[in-house]
């Protein structure tokens, strides 16, 4: 445990959690109160302001299954399966309520993924990069996701996995990674593209060569998706139902992939007042798009290709899905927390603070955002 590959990201995962207990604690608290009203307790809803948004539909999901709606029209089955039943393993095995399961896998998987993130950047790069890293990521300003009930841990977790032993050509057990990640979220499946290009260059470029054990992991790589498609067929008779409903957000399928990023422009600077609560949720997505779009470019020179693949899929996947149906103020919705995903800009980020006026700088302005936006959360507000 003394190892700086466990006691560096180890260290960074406890002083985090540290800083989201006091400050679900204190904001909630000083939020929550009249300054000249009654001054209850809130300790019974401290660990309720948690339990927001889409941790509600997981923890429904492991308690109540797919089959069933809301009435609203929104559908349980736009939200993949691996984490839902997760928490209900959990719940069973350990008799806690699903909230509590949900927030305690998240955070076992987030130390997960920092100790995976540390030991594959040190791998690519160097220690140093590797503790910035890590750093990075887990202050990151929409970071709170890693400590809700929210998948965005889980999937790091396997996604970074994937590729530690991608890259050490073991190619069964990033199969299997990718099989957990496509279960977790639809875009795990782009996780079989850098696996077959690593596996087809291991065998260079060989047909022969290919047909060989490593086959195995290609293969199962899809499993997670597949068996929750023939779920669905079997629950609610629609295998591709986790696309269907993505409607009831606002979502639509569009091969302009620049629509999304236009129509956030336009909100800005034609349709919404300035200083407005949508114009900062889109500036917000924006922002975290244009970044690690940016810094995608530069990730293709200096990583392997595998990582770009992802990164190209990822951006061809998630700009293709904007929410733009019927003017929706927020286009880019939740891509700032989507971003969390791309570990191999951190990986980058990891290179840039080697210069002591971005490390700085970015500490400070990416807390800062973090301790807001986690705040906003606690107290019911929508983050992003």
């Amino acid at each position: 445990m003394r190892r700086p590959a466990n006691l560096q990201p180890g260290g960074v995962f406890v002083l985090t959690r540290v800083a989201f207990v006091l400050l679900a604690y204190f904001g909630y608290i000083l939020f929550k109160s009249i300054l000249h009203g009654p001054h209850p307790s809130f300790t019974h809803q401290l660990l309720p302001a948690w339990n927001r948004w889409d941790s509600v539909w997981y923890t429904d999901i492991a308690q109540r299954g797919y089959g069933w709606r809301r009435p609203a029209g929104t559908s349980p089955t736009a939200f993949f399966p691996l984490y839902p039943l997760l928490i209900h393993v959990v719940m069973v095995v350990t008799r806690r309520s699903a909230l509590v399961s949900a927030l305690a896998i998240s955070n076992a998987c987030f130390l997960g993924a920092l100790l995976y993130l540390w030991r594959l950047t040190k791998w690519e790069l160097n220690e140093d990069t590797a503790r910035r890293a890590t750093l990075y990521i887990a202050t990151f300003p929409t970071a709170l996701f890693f400590f809700a009930g929210y998948t965005e841990s889980l999937f790091l977790l396997v996604t970074v996995a994937c590729f530690y032993y991608m890259r050490r050509r073991e190619w069964f057990v990033a199969g299997v990674c990718i099989g957990l990640a496509s279960a977790t979220r639809v875009t795990g499946i782009l996780l079989l593209v850098p696996l077959a290009y690593e596996y087809a260059r291991h065998c260079n470029f060989r047909p022969r060569q290919m047909l060989a054990s490593g086959l195995l992991g290609l293969l199962i790589a899809p499993s997670g998706l597949l068996a929750f498609m023939l779920y669905l067929w079997r629950v609610v008779d629609d295998p591709f139902a986790f696309s269907h409903n993505q409607a009831a957000w606002q979502k639509v399928f569009t091969p302009r992939i620049w629509a999304g990023l236009v129509e956030t422009l336009r909100q800005i600077f034609v349709i919404q007042p300035g200083a407005s609560f949508y114009e900062a949720h889109n500036l917000l997505n924006l922002g975290a798009a244009a970044m690690f779009l940016c810094a995608t470019f530069v990730v293709a020179r200096r990583l392997p290709a595998s990582y770009t693949l992802y990164l190209v899929g990822f951006w061809l996947i998630t700009l293709s899905d904007p929410a733009v149906e019927g003017g929706y103020p927020v286009p880019l919705i939740s891509m700032s927390r989507y971003v969390l995903s791309l570990f191999p800009v951190f990986m980058y980020l990891g290179v840039l603070g080697g210069r002591r006026w971005f490390h700085d700088g970015y500490l400070v302005v990416s807390t800062a955002l973090l301790a807001l936006l986690t705040l906003q959360f606690v107290t019911g507000g929508w983050v992003v």
